[in-house]
């Protein structure tokens, strides 16, 4: 009897272990959930237009093909305006932006009135447009998902332009790395002189952190070298540029 008790108190054991590690992976995915949805929609409210914050440090943007009337008019909205005043419309997801106030309702929307801010000026002057705004991406032009490519691929947002890259473009063979945290696109790196000193010919730049002080690695990967020793994440489609990615 003493032996059937003791078995029995194993196997209950056993059993809430069990439940323990899934309850503890429920909440891990439900937390990686959140995650991902803080990083779509930047914590975005779908409730209220975002035009009398001004200039939103970050928030979840999206271009209305529908109301655009030329290529060159380019105009972001929020995802309140994205829901009540473009319900139906053909939107381009811009995922998250910065510094950006909604232009729905303004000049470039002649025939549409945002149903939040009946009043808006005519143009935001201090927003930055990019080619994603056209539902275009990377270095390669093209729209994301693209119809005409079968291939599966990782895309990467540049922390500056904040424009998306395929990792093949980037020279990214396979996956990510697991240390990976955030890169800046060749286009960038050429643009900002300051930051040629961290790509060094067609080097990684690694930021690492060790025992609380920021470490900075400049990884050579020119043929031949023994100092080689991270994959090389730089180039374009056209031709390999220099590029820098930071992980920790």
């Amino acid at each position: 009897m003493s032996d059937e008790m003791s078995a029995g108190q194993s196997n209950l054991d056993s059993s809430q272990d069990t439940e323990s590690i899934s309850m503890v992976e429920i909440l891990e995915e439900e937390n990686r959930l959140k995650a991902d949805a803080a990083a779509v929609l930047g914590a975005s409210d779908d409730k209220n237009c975002t035009y009398s914050k001004g200039y939103v440090p970050r928030q979840a943007l999206y271009a209305c093909s529908t109301c655009s009337r030329s290529e060159n008019v380019l105009a972001g909205i929020c995802l309140a305006c994205s829901y009540e005043c473009h319900e139906g419309h053909d939107l381009y997801e811009l995922y998250t932006k910065r510094s950006f106030r909604c232009d729905c309702g303004n000049e470039k929307f002649p025939n549409l009135i945002c149903k939040f801010e009946k009043e808006k000026d005519a143009t935001n002057s201090r927003n930055r447009y990019s080619q994603n705004f056209k539902g275009l991406y990377c270095s390669c032009h093209r729209p994301y998902p693209d119809p005409d490519d079968e291939v599966e691929d990782d895309m990467i947002q540049c922390i500056l332009c904040e424009d998306w890259y395929h990792g093949r473009h980037l020279g990214l063979e396979g996956s990510l790395p697991s240390d990976f945290e955030e890169m800046i696109c060749p286009e960038c790196v050429n643009n900002h002189d300051f930051l040629s000193a961290y790509a060094v010919n067609t080097a990684v730049t690694v930021v690492e952190k060790e025992n609380g002080k920021t470490q900075v690695d400049v990884v050579n990967t020119d043929e031949g070298s023994s100092t080689g020793r991270k994959r090389n994440l730089s180039g374009e489609c056209t031709s390999p540029q220099k590029t820098t990615s930071f992980s920790s």
